[in-house]
């Protein structure tokens, strides 16, 4: 049980603690979860440069992990495409998702106007979709084979 607090000013109402985004771990090795879920902590306490950041880092680890080569990230995960099966649209938003990271980085943005809770909200989201395809997919699909009648005799 935790308790919430609400404090209310003029027309302002906040939470505490923050309303956090959802995420399921499962089957997502310890690295990846701790990169996406300081994305997460950071985005529930409006740091949304430094939440990007962290899907950035995400990416990083992704790449690590799945043994993806080159010399920058961009390279990474084009080479990530070749290690894992996602569809193109996953694919294709893992590029806007470093590009959003680089812009972080730096005082002057190059592809986004800003960086805000509505540009990490959908950087999390991808980030999350990302890694069911590549972690958890294989295990809800062994669930459900595994809830399949047995052969009779």
């Amino acid at each position: 049980m935790q308790h919430i607090f609400f404090v209310t000013n003029n027309s302002t109402t906040e939470c505490f603690p923050p309303e956090r985004l959802d995420f399921d771990a499962t089957d997502i090795p310890k690295p990846l979860v701790a990169s996406l879920t300081e994305a997460i902590t950071c985005h529930s306490l409006e740091c949304y440069i430094a939440s990007a950041l962290m899907v950035r880092r995400t990416l990083e680890e992704l790449c690590k992990d799945r043994g993806a080569t080159g010399k920058n990230l961009k390279e990474r995960l084009a080479s990530l495409g070749t290690k894992v099966v996602l569809p193109t649209e996953l694919l294709e938003a893992l590029d806007h998702l470093r590009l959003l990271g680089n812009d972080a980085a730096h005082i002057e943005s190059q592809e986004y106007d800003k960086i805000g809770k509505p540009e990490v909200e959908i950087a999390v989201a991808f980030t999350k979709e990302v890694l069911k395809a590549v972690y958890q997919y294989s295990g809800l699909l062994d669930k459900l084979k595994g809830l399949k009648k047995t052969p009779g005799p």
